[in-house]
């Protein structure tokens, strides 16, 4: 299903759009200044060039539907990431991207940019700041147990997304996502909620995954 451009558009408040000369929002630049200026400090708070250790709750609810949680761990440093989910191992070198199925014992390998065009990837959900493909508002602030989060809604400037934004929580005091949800136009919702953010100078080695500490895995190189 479709959405409309007013819909899209509803998404922003309506004095924002009374502006003179009127924002068009069909641009990364005409993102606001407020947003912008939060998340600027959350990048400079994570500090991905240097490394970045984050533990977080991968939570899938399709239309209709229980949610599903996962837990898992993203270690990430520019362009090269580590995820630990229950039911996969993904390695990526900034080239290469290396899957592991622990049910199947099965190791898939595909170039980098499978995941790192994947809307859905948590890796690329971290890395929402740096993304040139939305245009962003401050639409306000939530408390929860004495803390202050600024809210910020993300607008894919695609308009053939298979979403229609991304509302993200940025824990004020200590400039850091808390909660990442994605809002699909079929109604399916995905959700990362974020913790134990520590910054981390990684090894190289944990960007590489070596088949032959896999034993009896099937590969399947799919480049």
């Amino acid at each position: 299903m479709r959405i409309s451009a007013a819909c899209i558009l509803g998404l922003f408040p309506l004095g924002l759009f009374s502006q003179s000369p009127p924002v068009t929002y069909t641009d990364k630049k005409d993102s606001d200044p407020k947003a912008r200026a939060i998340l600027r400090s959350v990048s400079n708070k994570m500090k991905l060039e240097q490394g970045v250790s984050i533990d977080f709750s991968l939570i899938t609810q399709a239309a209709e539907s229980a949610p599903e949680t996962q837990k898992g761990k993203a270690r990430i440093k520019a362009d090269q990431f580590n995820l630990e989910l229950p039911d996969r191992t993904m390695v990526s070198d900034g080239k290469t991207l290396w899957v592991y199925l622990k049910k199947r014992n099965e190791i898939q390998i595909q170039d980098a940019g499978s995941v790192t065009e994947d809307p859905i990837s948590p890796y690329r959900l971290i890395k929402i700041h740096e993304s040139p493909e939305f245009v962003y508002i401050w639409t306000g602030e939530t408390k929860n147990n004495g803390s202050i989060f600024d809210i910020i809604e993300f607008k894919p400037l695609d308009t053939t997304a298979e979403y229609f934004k991304i509302r993200v929580e940025v824990d004020r005091a200590k400039s850091a996502y808390k909660k990442i949800t994605l809002f699909f136009k079929s109604g399916d919702q995905y959700t990362l909620q974020l913790s134990g953010q520590m910054n981390s100078n990684f090894p190289l080695s944990i960007f590489t995954l070596d088949p032959k500490s896999y034993p009896g895995a099937h590969i399947e190189d799919l480049r």
